[in-house]
Protein backbone atom coordinates (compact mmCIF):
# COMPACT_ATOMS: atom_id res chain seq x y z
CA UNK A 1 0.00 0.00 0.00
CA UNK A 2 1.43 3.40 -1.07
CA UNK A 3 2.09 6.30 1.76
CA UNK A 4 2.77 9.64 1.11
CA UNK A 5 3.30 12.47 3.02
CA UNK A 6 0.63 15.08 2.48
CA UNK A 7 2.88 18.12 0.49
CA UNK A 8 4.05 15.16 -1.80
CA UNK A 9 0.32 14.32 -2.34
CA UNK A 10 -1.07 17.73 -2.91
CA UNK A 11 1.89 18.21 -5.92
CA UNK A 12 0.13 15.18 -7.26
CA UNK A 13 -3.01 16.24 -7.05
CA UNK A 14 -2.26 20.10 -7.43
CA UNK A 15 -3.85 21.40 -3.92
CA UNK A 16 -2.57 23.25 -1.60
CA UNK A 17 -1.67 22.56 2.01
CA UNK A 18 -3.00 24.70 5.11
CA UNK A 19 -1.34 22.79 7.94
CA UNK A 20 0.93 20.27 8.86
CA UNK A 21 2.80 18.85 5.67
CA UNK A 22 4.06 15.88 6.96
CA UNK A 23 1.09 14.02 8.05
CA UNK A 24 1.62 10.99 6.26
CA UNK A 25 -1.86 9.62 4.30
CA UNK A 26 -1.73 5.89 3.38
CA UNK A 27 -5.81 5.99 2.07
CA UNK A 28 -9.24 7.39 1.44
CA UNK A 29 -12.87 7.32 2.82
CA UNK A 30 -15.77 9.20 3.08
CA UNK A 31 -16.02 11.33 6.23
CA UNK A 32 -18.24 9.89 8.40
CA UNK A 33 -16.05 6.45 7.98
CA UNK A 34 -12.20 7.94 7.71
CA UNK A 35 -10.00 6.86 10.56
CA UNK A 36 -6.31 8.13 11.29
CA UNK A 37 -3.96 7.72 8.21
CA UNK A 38 -6.44 8.47 5.37
CA UNK A 39 -7.73 11.20 3.56
CA UNK A 40 -11.63 12.44 3.12
CA UNK A 41 -12.88 15.27 1.47
CA UNK A 42 -15.89 17.95 1.54
CA UNK A 43 -17.50 19.46 -1.76
CA UNK A 44 -20.99 20.29 -0.56
CA UNK A 45 -22.22 22.65 2.47
CA UNK A 46 -24.56 20.03 4.28
CA UNK A 47 -21.81 17.95 4.84
CA UNK A 48 -19.58 21.00 6.92
CA UNK A 49 -21.41 19.95 9.77
CA UNK A 50 -19.70 16.53 9.84
CA UNK A 51 -16.13 17.62 9.65
CA UNK A 52 -15.91 18.15 13.55
CA UNK A 53 -16.65 14.60 14.09
CA UNK A 54 -14.55 13.53 11.18
CA UNK A 55 -11.20 11.25 12.07
CA UNK A 56 -9.41 11.53 8.76
CA UNK A 57 -5.81 12.60 9.04
CA UNK A 58 -6.83 15.67 6.24
CA UNK A 59 -9.30 16.56 4.62
CA UNK A 60 -10.12 18.19 0.77
CA UNK A 61 -12.08 21.43 0.64
CA UNK A 62 -12.45 24.14 -1.57
CA UNK A 63 -10.65 27.45 -1.43
CA UNK A 64 -13.49 29.49 0.24
CA UNK A 65 -14.88 27.00 2.67
CA UNK A 66 -13.89 28.17 6.46
CA UNK A 67 -12.89 25.59 9.12
CA UNK A 68 -11.04 24.84 12.22
CA UNK A 69 -9.67 21.43 10.90
CA UNK A 70 -6.10 21.13 10.20
CA UNK A 71 -4.42 19.91 8.39
CA UNK A 72 -6.58 21.15 4.76
CA UNK A 73 -5.60 20.34 1.34
CA UNK A 74 -7.53 23.46 -0.35
CA UNK A 75 -8.54 22.55 -3.93
CA UNK A 76 -11.48 24.56 -6.99
CA UNK A 77 -12.91 21.29 -7.24
CA UNK A 78 -12.73 18.84 -4.08
CA UNK A 79 -14.67 15.89 -5.57
CA UNK A 80 -12.34 15.70 -8.67
CA UNK A 81 -9.34 15.83 -6.61
CA UNK A 82 -10.25 13.37 -4.20
CA UNK A 83 -10.93 11.11 -7.36
CA UNK A 84 -7.38 11.88 -8.64
CA UNK A 85 -6.90 11.02 -4.66
CA UNK A 86 -8.86 7.51 -5.27
CA UNK A 87 -6.56 6.85 -7.65
CA UNK A 88 -3.43 6.71 -6.26
CA UNK A 89 -4.55 4.93 -2.90
CA UNK A 90 -7.54 2.15 -4.36
CA UNK A 91 -5.98 -1.02 -5.45
CA UNK A 92 -5.79 -1.07 -9.01
CA UNK A 93 -7.50 -4.33 -11.08
CA UNK A 94 -4.88 -7.30 -12.01
CA UNK A 95 -4.03 -7.63 -15.62
CA UNK A 96 -4.24 -10.91 -17.34
CA UNK A 97 -0.95 -12.48 -18.76
CA UNK A 98 -0.52 -10.88 -22.06
CA UNK A 99 -1.74 -12.89 -25.34
CA UNK A 100 -4.50 -14.27 -27.08
CA UNK A 101 -6.00 -16.84 -25.95
CA UNK A 102 -6.63 -19.91 -28.25
CA UNK A 103 -10.81 -19.71 -28.65
CA UNK A 104 -10.04 -15.93 -29.61
CA UNK A 105 -10.87 -15.04 -33.35
CA UNK A 106 -8.45 -12.68 -34.75
CA UNK A 107 -8.51 -11.27 -38.40
CA UNK A 108 -5.33 -12.20 -40.42
CA UNK A 109 -5.04 -8.46 -41.06
CA UNK A 110 -5.86 -7.32 -37.44
CA UNK A 111 -2.43 -6.05 -35.70
CA UNK A 112 -2.52 -7.27 -31.56
CA UNK A 113 0.42 -6.00 -29.79
CA UNK A 114 2.53 -8.96 -28.21
CA UNK A 115 1.64 -6.65 -24.34
CA UNK A 116 -2.73 -6.83 -25.24
CA UNK A 117 -4.40 -9.63 -23.37
CA UNK A 118 -7.32 -10.88 -25.70
CA UNK A 119 -9.80 -13.10 -23.60
CA UNK A 120 -11.86 -16.23 -24.27
CA UNK A 121 -14.04 -16.19 -27.38
CA UNK A 122 -12.56 -12.87 -28.46
CA UNK A 123 -13.35 -11.76 -32.04
CA UNK A 124 -11.33 -8.78 -33.38
CA UNK A 125 -12.21 -8.12 -36.81
CA UNK A 126 -10.20 -7.51 -40.15
CA UNK A 127 -7.81 -4.05 -40.29
CA UNK A 128 -8.22 -3.39 -36.07
CA UNK A 129 -5.35 -2.13 -34.25
CA UNK A 130 -5.29 -3.63 -30.04
CA UNK A 131 -2.43 -1.19 -28.20
CA UNK A 132 -0.10 -2.24 -25.88
CA UNK A 133 -1.51 -3.42 -22.32
CA UNK A 134 -5.25 -3.20 -23.76
CA UNK A 135 -7.33 -6.00 -22.10
CA UNK A 136 -10.25 -7.49 -24.30
CA UNK A 137 -12.11 -9.80 -21.59
CA UNK A 138 -14.17 -12.87 -22.42
CA UNK A 139 -16.91 -12.44 -25.14
CA UNK A 140 -15.61 -8.95 -26.46
CA UNK A 141 -16.49 -8.33 -30.18
CA UNK A 142 -14.41 -5.92 -31.96
CA UNK A 143 -15.77 -4.78 -35.85
CA UNK A 144 -13.64 -4.52 -38.92
CA UNK A 145 -11.18 -0.86 -38.71
CA UNK A 146 -10.88 -0.31 -34.60
CA UNK A 147 -8.26 1.58 -32.82
CA UNK A 148 -8.68 0.21 -29.06
CA UNK A 149 -5.61 1.94 -27.28
CA UNK A 150 -3.20 1.53 -24.76
CA UNK A 151 -4.31 0.38 -21.42
CA UNK A 152 -8.07 0.12 -22.57
CA UNK A 153 -9.83 -2.59 -20.48
CA UNK A 154 -13.07 -3.83 -21.39
CA UNK A 155 -14.69 -6.02 -19.44
CA UNK A 156 -16.88 -9.11 -21.03
CA UNK A 157 -19.44 -8.72 -23.61
CA UNK A 158 -19.22 -5.73 -25.28
CA UNK A 159 -19.45 -5.06 -28.53
CA UNK A 160 -17.16 -2.28 -30.13
CA UNK A 161 -18.84 -1.85 -33.26
CA UNK A 162 -16.71 -1.54 -36.97
CA UNK A 163 -15.18 1.63 -37.52
CA UNK A 164 -14.85 2.28 -33.74
CA UNK A 165 -11.66 4.49 -32.03
CA UNK A 166 -11.54 3.86 -28.36
CA UNK A 167 -8.65 6.78 -26.47
CA UNK A 168 -6.13 5.06 -23.52
CA UNK A 169 -6.65 3.97 -20.62
CA UNK A 170 -10.63 4.19 -20.97
CA UNK A 171 -12.93 1.48 -18.96
CA UNK A 172 -16.19 0.27 -20.63
CA UNK A 173 -18.03 -2.35 -18.53
CA UNK A 174 -19.91 -5.10 -19.74
CA UNK A 175 -23.04 -5.88 -22.14
CA UNK A 176 -22.27 -1.90 -23.34
CA UNK A 177 -22.43 -1.72 -27.28
CA UNK A 178 -20.89 0.93 -29.46
CA UNK A 179 -21.40 2.12 -32.95
CA UNK A 180 -25.31 0.44 -32.88
CA UNK A 181 -27.12 1.04 -36.26
CA UNK A 182 -24.12 1.13 -38.32
CA UNK A 183 -25.21 -1.45 -41.60
CA UNK A 184 -22.03 -3.55 -41.89
CA UNK A 185 -23.56 -4.27 -45.29
CA UNK A 186 -24.07 -0.75 -46.75
CA UNK A 187 -20.96 0.57 -48.98
CA UNK A 188 -18.82 3.38 -47.32
CA UNK A 189 -19.10 6.67 -49.32
CA UNK A 190 -16.39 8.77 -49.43
CA UNK A 191 -17.63 11.34 -46.80
CA UNK A 192 -18.33 9.15 -44.53
CA UNK A 193 -15.78 9.43 -41.13
CA UNK A 194 -13.09 7.39 -40.64
CA UNK A 195 -14.27 6.48 -37.50
CA UNK A 196 -18.34 6.10 -36.72
CA UNK A 197 -17.51 6.96 -32.76
CA UNK A 198 -14.31 8.63 -30.75
CA UNK A 199 -13.87 7.71 -27.48
CA UNK A 200 -11.24 9.97 -25.72
CA UNK A 201 -8.76 9.50 -23.34
CA UNK A 202 -9.49 8.21 -19.64
CA UNK A 203 -13.34 7.72 -19.88
CA UNK A 204 -15.26 5.61 -18.39
CA UNK A 205 -18.50 3.94 -19.83
CA UNK A 206 -20.93 1.87 -18.08
CA UNK A 207 -22.78 -1.47 -18.18
CA UNK A 208 -25.50 -1.63 -20.86
CA UNK A 209 -24.45 1.62 -22.50
CA UNK A 210 -25.70 2.29 -26.39
CA UNK A 211 -23.52 4.53 -28.09
CA UNK A 212 -24.74 4.97 -31.77
CA UNK A 213 -23.09 5.39 -34.64
CA UNK A 214 -22.40 8.15 -36.46
CA UNK A 215 -23.19 8.79 -40.24
CA UNK A 216 -21.79 12.05 -41.45
CA UNK A 217 -19.88 12.93 -38.68
CA UNK A 218 -18.33 10.35 -35.57
CA UNK A 219 -20.22 10.30 -32.42
CA UNK A 220 -18.04 11.85 -29.80
CA UNK A 221 -16.98 10.85 -25.67
CA UNK A 222 -14.62 13.50 -24.74
CA UNK A 223 -11.72 13.12 -22.65
CA UNK A 224 -12.10 12.40 -18.76
CA UNK A 225 -16.37 12.20 -19.23
CA UNK A 226 -17.72 9.30 -16.87
CA UNK A 227 -20.95 7.39 -17.92
CA UNK A 228 -22.82 5.35 -15.75
CA UNK A 229 -25.44 2.74 -16.78
CA UNK A 230 -28.13 1.95 -18.74
CA UNK A 231 -27.24 5.46 -21.11
CA UNK A 232 -28.24 5.81 -24.48
CA UNK A 233 -26.48 8.22 -26.63
CA UNK A 234 -27.47 9.35 -30.45
CA UNK A 235 -26.22 9.06 -33.59
CA UNK A 236 -23.68 12.31 -34.30
CA UNK A 237 -23.94 13.27 -30.61
CA UNK A 238 -20.61 15.22 -29.09
CA UNK A 239 -19.77 15.33 -25.54
CA UNK A 240 -17.63 17.30 -24.11
CA UNK A 241 -14.44 16.44 -21.66
CA UNK A 242 -15.11 15.72 -18.00
CA UNK A 243 -18.78 15.58 -18.14
CA UNK A 244 -20.83 13.29 -15.51
CA UNK A 245 -23.59 11.61 -16.98
CA UNK A 246 -25.45 9.61 -14.76
CA UNK A 247 -28.13 6.47 -15.33
CA UNK A 248 -30.62 5.93 -17.97
CA UNK A 249 -30.01 9.18 -19.30
CA UNK A 250 -30.72 9.55 -23.35
CA UNK A 251 -29.05 12.62 -25.61
CA UNK A 252 -30.77 12.42 -28.67
CA UNK A 253 -28.93 12.58 -32.46
CA UNK A 254 -26.74 15.19 -33.17
CA UNK A 255 -26.88 17.14 -29.62
CA UNK A 256 -23.59 19.14 -28.74
CA UNK A 257 -23.14 18.58 -24.96
CA UNK A 258 -20.13 21.16 -23.17
CA UNK A 259 -17.33 20.45 -21.09
CA UNK A 260 -17.59 19.81 -17.29
CA UNK A 261 -21.51 19.37 -18.19
CA UNK A 262 -23.61 17.08 -15.27
CA UNK A 263 -26.35 15.16 -16.43
CA UNK A 264 -28.16 13.66 -13.44
CA UNK A 265 -30.52 10.24 -13.88
CA UNK A 266 -32.81 9.70 -16.33
CA UNK A 267 -32.40 13.21 -18.27
CA UNK A 268 -33.51 14.02 -21.71
CA UNK A 269 -32.26 15.90 -24.18
CA UNK A 270 -33.92 16.17 -27.65
CA UNK A 271 -31.62 15.52 -30.73
CA UNK A 272 -29.72 18.49 -31.99
CA UNK A 273 -29.80 21.11 -28.52
CA UNK A 274 -26.84 22.74 -27.53
CA UNK A 275 -26.00 22.07 -23.82
CA UNK A 276 -22.95 24.94 -22.77
CA UNK A 277 -20.34 24.26 -20.42
CA UNK A 278 -20.60 23.95 -16.92
CA UNK A 279 -24.27 23.09 -16.81
CA UNK A 280 -26.28 21.04 -14.58
CA UNK A 281 -29.08 19.92 -15.49
CA UNK A 282 -31.50 18.39 -12.34
CA UNK A 283 -32.80 14.29 -12.16
CA UNK A 284 -35.73 13.42 -14.43
CA UNK A 285 -35.76 16.64 -16.68
CA UNK A 286 -36.33 16.91 -20.37
CA UNK A 287 -34.37 19.65 -22.10
CA UNK A 288 -36.10 20.90 -25.04
CA UNK A 289 -33.99 24.20 -25.76
CA UNK A 290 -30.05 25.05 -25.83
CA UNK A 291 -28.88 25.77 -22.32
CA UNK A 292 -26.49 28.27 -22.10
CA UNK A 293 -23.04 28.23 -20.08
CA UNK A 294 -22.78 27.24 -16.52
CA UNK A 295 -26.65 27.42 -16.32
CA UNK A 296 -28.52 24.95 -13.54
CA UNK A 297 -31.81 23.87 -15.21
CA UNK A 298 -34.46 21.63 -13.81
CA UNK A 299 -37.92 20.38 -14.64
CA UNK A 300 -40.17 19.10 -17.64
CA UNK A 301 -39.12 20.94 -20.14
CA UNK A 302 -36.11 22.38 -18.28
CA UNK A 303 -35.86 25.91 -17.23
CA UNK A 304 -33.78 27.52 -14.81
CA UNK A 305 -33.87 25.64 -11.08
CA UNK A 306 -34.59 28.07 -9.10
CA UNK A 307 -38.01 29.33 -11.43
CA UNK A 308 -38.64 25.24 -11.44
CA UNK A 309 -38.65 24.81 -7.94
CA UNK A 310 -41.11 28.29 -7.14
CA UNK A 311 -43.29 26.91 -9.56
CA UNK A 312 -43.26 23.03 -7.72
CA UNK A 313 -43.87 24.58 -4.67
CA UNK A 314 -46.92 26.99 -6.14
CA UNK A 315 -48.03 23.60 -7.64
CA UNK A 316 -48.38 21.78 -4.11
CA UNK A 317 -50.16 24.70 -2.65
CA UNK A 318 -53.08 24.56 -5.61
CA UNK A 319 -55.23 22.00 -3.32
CA UNK A 320 -55.13 24.51 -0.38
CA UNK A 321 -56.29 27.28 -2.79
CA UNK A 322 -58.45 25.28 -4.11
CA UNK A 323 -60.30 24.90 -0.91
CA UNK A 324 -60.35 28.58 -0.61
CA UNK A 325 -61.51 29.51 -3.53
CA UNK A 326 -64.71 27.36 -3.11
CA UNK A 327 -65.19 28.26 0.34
CA UNK A 328 -65.27 32.06 -0.86
CA UNK A 329 -67.76 31.04 -3.76
CA UNK A 330 -70.07 29.50 -0.80
CA UNK A 331 -69.61 32.99 0.92
CA UNK A 332 -70.49 34.89 -1.87
CA UNK A 333 -73.60 32.46 -3.39
CA UNK A 334 -75.00 33.02 0.83
CA UNK A 335 -74.96 36.36 0.59
CA UNK A 336 -76.15 36.89 -2.92
CA UNK A 337 -79.27 34.22 -1.40
CA UNK A 338 -79.51 36.60 1.31
CA UNK A 339 -79.69 39.66 -0.66
CA UNK A 340 -82.90 38.36 -2.69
Amino acid sequence: MEKLRLDELAKRISCEVQGDPSVIIEGVNTLDAAKPGELSFVHNEKYISQIKDCKASAIVVPYDLETDFRPLLRSRDPYVTFGEAMRIFLPRRQRPMPGIHPSAVVAESAQVDPEASVGPYCFIGEGSVIQGAATLMAGTQVGDGCWIGPSVWIFPQVVVGARTRVGEETVIHPGTVLGSGLDPDKEISEDAPKYCVEVGRDVEIGANVTVEAGSKNPTRIGPGTKIDNLVRIGSGARIGDDCIIVAQVSIGAGAVIGNNVTLAGQVGIEPNRQIGDEVMVGAKSLVEDEVEDRAVVSGIPAIRHDLDLRLKAHLRRLPKLFQRLESLERQLGEVASGEK
